[in-house]
């Protein structure tokens, strides 16, 4: 038996539970147990899961609900995993289901990860958390393996009252209830407490800095499943702006029609019809790192140079990556000319310092203001940058990243086509789509 204490992020416990999971014996048996789960951890894990649970392997999931540190949308998710999932609850007040365990059993071998690390991406890769590792070798092992089971069992084998399947009747009846929020109310409860602590100015120099470990690259599933429901969001929203504006131009056609000649037109007030940058999204990602694969930055097939847009559900879905919509300031410009008809030109505008270079050339870079910005009228999130103008082409890629205790808030490295770095940024993007022809995505 060996114990190993685990200090992350130096080590990340996704990390050592991902190689567990993927030994070349493949494990008997996996219990996960978690007060807190989000959705973004459970997806990363689940092809595993489910490609041992094909092969034989017992699997079993327990999380808590308590806290509202796991959403409606987990639940949901987790619910359709064709293997055990248990929800554990106790209804006594001031008692929390805390727990966080994962167990892998093989034939030769037992695994036990015990301590602060919940299902989270925070808890499995960005946070300080501390943690143990026993390993034990089986069977020399045996009887302490079956000690530290039955020690633990009341969590690896929960069971009534307070330990519950999680089938459909118990999972209707669980998102039906305000304790357990949704995603948006998780993201929305987290925004306010941001906005109620210390201005970040004060906090940048009140607190130590010192780089850590990000998560590993975020699989093309999971970028999928997250795109997809932020673009679904966004299709429906459009509709119901276009619809909103629909009855809006009959209602004017109709009230100018019962006018008498001559006279004044009194014309309805219009409603508020739905914008994106009230959007709350279903889904959201933590990344690390953007992708995207540029347009013309020059000539006539580019309106303006320098300029790109990046896809609506690429914000959406990665909110405080872009720091969406918080850093960004509501400006109205009124169209001139014939025909304009009072229309305005609403934008929201944002001016960080972005250090834009080339990864072939170290003599390109530079350090300056990126206007980012999204045009209301057309529904378009884009940048300007006129060092892409000279230095980019069609085809290319960029690599964004957040910069970290560094003078730029944002990175943005340029790899032109048949570079190595071309060639792995575009393995990290999901296939285009008719809506979207253009690669994007994140790690």
């Amino acid at each position: 038996m060996r114990i190993d204490f685990i200090a992350q992020p130096a080590q990340q416990l996704g990390n050592l539970l991902e190689a567990a999971l993927a030994s070349a014996v493949s494990p008997t048996r996996v219990v996960l147990v978690s007060a807190f789960a989000s959705r973004q951890a459970v997806l990363r894990l689940k092809r595993r899961l489910h490609e041992l649970h094909t092969g034989g392997t017992a699997v079993r999931v327990v999380v808590g609900v308590d806290m509202g540190g796991t959403s409606k949308e987990v639940l949901q998710e987790l619910s359709r995993w064709p293997f055990e999932v248990f929800v554990f609850k106790n209804r006594k007040s001031g008692v929390t289901f805390h727990p966080k365990l994962y167990l892998v059993e093989a034939p030769t071998a037992g695994e036990i990860f015990l301590g602060s690390n919940n299902l989270t991406e925070g808890g499995l890769y960005r946070n300080y958390e501390g943690a143990v590792q026993v390993s034990y070798s089986l069977p020399d092992d045996a009887a302490e393996f079956a000690t530290a089971k039955n020690q633990l069992s009341k969590f690896i084998e929960p069971g009534a009252p307070i330990g519950r399947i999680l089938d459909n009747g118990y999972l209707q009846w669980l998102v039906a209830r305000n304790e357990i929020p949704s995603e948006v109310e998780i993201r929305q409860g987290r925004r306010l407490a941001r906005g109620a602590g210390t201005p970040q100015d004060e906090g940048a120099s009140l607190y130590g800095f010192e780089p850590t470990a990000g998560p590993p690259q975020l699989p093309l599933e999971v970028q999928q499943v997250v795109i997809a429901a932020v673009r679904s969001q966004i299709d429906e929203l459009k509709e119901a702006k276009a619809t909103a504006q629909r009855i809006r131009r009959a209602e004017e056609r109709k009230s100018k029609k019962a006018a008498a000649p001559g006279s004044s037109v009194a014309l309805p007030v219009p409603e508020t019809q739905p914008e994106f940058v009230s959007l709350t999204p279903l889904a959201q990602i933590a990344p690390t790192a953007f992708y995207l694969e540029l347009t013309a930055t020059e000539g006539k097939s580019s309106e303006i140079p320098g300029e790109q847009r990046i896809p609506l559900e690429a914000v959406s879905a990665a909110q405080d990556f872009w720091g969406w919509p918080d850093n960004y300031v509501r400006s109205v410009n009124p169209r001139k000319g014939e025909g304009a008809g009072g229309e305005e030109r609403v934008y929201f505008n944002w001016k960080p310092v972005w250090r834009v270079r080339s990864i072939s050339d170290a003599a390109k870079e530079v350090i300056n203001g990126v206007r980012m910005y999204f045009y209301q009228n057309s529904s378009d999130f884009r940048f300007y940058s006129g060092a892409l103008v000279g230095w980019a082409k069609a085809g290319d890629f960029i690599r964004i990243t957040r910069g970290e205790n560094q003078p730029y808030t944002y990175d943005c490295a340029l790899a032109i086509a048949g570079t190595p770095e071309h060639a792995e940024w575009k393995s990290y993007c999901p296939p285009a789509t008719g809506r979207s022809p253009r690669l994007f995505g994140f790690s």
